[in-house]
């Protein structure tokens, strides 16, 4: 059989794909922790620092213009230290045909002893001007009525400031926008929002606005500083400034990667497409067997709820039992298994049929065997081979019906799933932003894996199927 296998094109195909997602699902159980989904997946404030609804990076390789790429650097030691000054300094190579669409600056643990420390911010450009962002930070609590000294200020999560919305920010880069002369206006760089044009660009145009400036390229160095007591410190400094490309995949409307969302499906699909496909066979094959061979009234019984339960319209249904049920992995599971035995059984009935009439079953009557015993020893081995194959045929029906309750948007929320990452895309107009990188990658794996599971099935059908079985 395993000779036959492989001179089959098919199968080889189907069981290269498998090899391919069973490694990185194995990978994906390695790297990633159980509750990624809740923990990351679906908390927005793990993806704030990250780049909303943009391209994979290596569309820059066919773009007639390079987007610039997403920067992200953190530092938890100062770079220099001046007496009671403290700089962190940070290298940003900017080398491409667009503009980047913000700045972010993050500072955790800060911890002072006397005095509100100063927390500034200044760029140094390639043509060598300068200009200072923030030349204090407003945003510091200061000591509360009766707290000692040292005093500690965000602990538990990180000072946040988007330049971009910063009033103080937009003060200051109005003034440096009319230094290389464009006529602006807070209200222009506030509403149109200008701040990385000002900080990124060179002035081509007096109006106020994004044609206005063209790409500086170069070097450019960030500085922030800490003035106050030589005690004063800060745990970590992060300088985020966001890209129009980023990783392998991009990213959706929350700036979620989306390359970590397709991995984590892997195995959640190929778990979806087993449990269901390994329990639906099972219990179809149950059935099978002691319909075909008790016969009768008990055959009479089973084959017409497997007629049932076979021609029901099951997409209405699995909507109204997850529905009904609630959006859980284990729901969804519970009722693919629940309309997914029918077929099982029709077929292996019918294998059945052809098997009780054998001699060695007569043989074994004579004998004295219980049916029990028959149908164990005698019709379950013919039988077994062809029902492997029907678990590896069903895997993909099962798949793609998750998929399609999670498009509906009854999958579970809690796990990233191919389905629901299509299902987010269409809810939040990835087809009217031409948003291609949040649709075809989804549908394209789980069109893959389906083909994947149905070539392995068509390469295996001749080899268990005594009807098809070369001699």
């Amino acid at each position: 059989m395993i000779r036959e296998f492989v001179r089959s094109p098919a199968g080889l195909v189907g069981a290269a794909i498998l090899a391919l997602f069973t490694l990185i699902s194995l990978y994906v159980l390695v790297t990633y922790p159980l509750d990624y989904g809740t923990r990351y997946w679906s908390n927005p404030k793990h993806w704030e620092d990250y780049p909303k609804l943009v391209p994979p990076e290596w569309v820059n390789y066919f773009s007639a213009q390079k987007l610039p790429r997403h920067y992200v650097s953190e530092l938890h030691r100062p770079s220099e230290v001046a007496g009671n000054i403290k700089r962190w300094v940070f290298i940003y190579e900017f080398d491409a045909d667009k503009f980047p669409t913000g700045i972010i600056l993050k500072y955790d643990n800060l911890t002072f002893y006397g005095d509100l420390p100063i927390v500034s911010l200044k760029v140094k450009r390639p043509d060598g001007k300068e200009v200072v962002l923030l030349d204090y930070d407003g945003g510091i609590p200061p000591p509360r009525p009766g707290e000692q000294p040292p005093y500690v200020r965000f602990v538990e999560s990180p000072r946040t400031i988007v330049l971009g919305a910063e009033p103080q920010v937009i003060r200051k880069a109005t003034v440096f926008a009319n230094e290389l002369g464009v006529n602006c206006t807070i209200a222009d760089v506030r509403d149109g929002n200008l701040l990385p044009y000002i900080v990124f660009g060179e002035a081509v145009g007096p109006g106020c606005v994004a044609d206005s400036f063209k790409p500086l390229r170069g070097r450019y160095v960030f500085e922030v500083e800490l003035v106050g007591d030589p005690r004063d410190g800060v745990g970590l400094v992060k300088l985020v400034v966001q890209g129009a490309v980023y990783g392998f995949m991009g990213t959706d409307y929350l700036g979620r990667d989306l390359a970590q969302g397709l991995l984590f499906g892997f195995p959640v699909a190929l778990f979806i497409g087993g449990v269901v496909a390994l329990f639906s066979t099972l219990i179809g094959m149950a059935l099978g067997i002691v319909s075909g061979y008790i016969g009768g009234k008990v055959d009479e019984a089973i084959q017409r709820f497997a007629d049932v339960m076979n021609n029901l319209p099951t997409l209405p249904l699995l909507i109204l039992f997850v529905f009904v049920l609630g959006r859980s992995l284990f729901n969804i599971i519970l009722v693919l298994v629940l309309f997914g035995w029918a077929g099982v059984t029709i077929i292996v009935r019918s294998m059945v049929l052809s098997i009780r009439n054998s001699q060695f079953i007569e043989a074994a009557k004579l004998a004295g065997a219980g049916r029990l015993w028959i149908m164990r020893k005698h019709v379950l081995p013919p039988v077994l081979p062809y029902s492997f194959a029907l678990i590896i045929f069903n895997i993909p029906g099962a798949i793609l019906s998750e998929a399609g309750l999670s498009f509906l948007g009854l999958g579970d929320p809690s796990i990233p799933t191919w389905g629901q990452i299509l299902q987010q895309a269409f809810d939040n107009g990835a087809l009217q932003n031409f948003a291609w990188w949040w649709i075809l990658p989804p549908g394209i794996l789980i069109v893959l894996t389906a083909v994947g599971f149905v070539l392995i099935f068509f390469a295996l059908e001749p080899l268990v199927n005594p009807r098809l079985r070369r001699q």
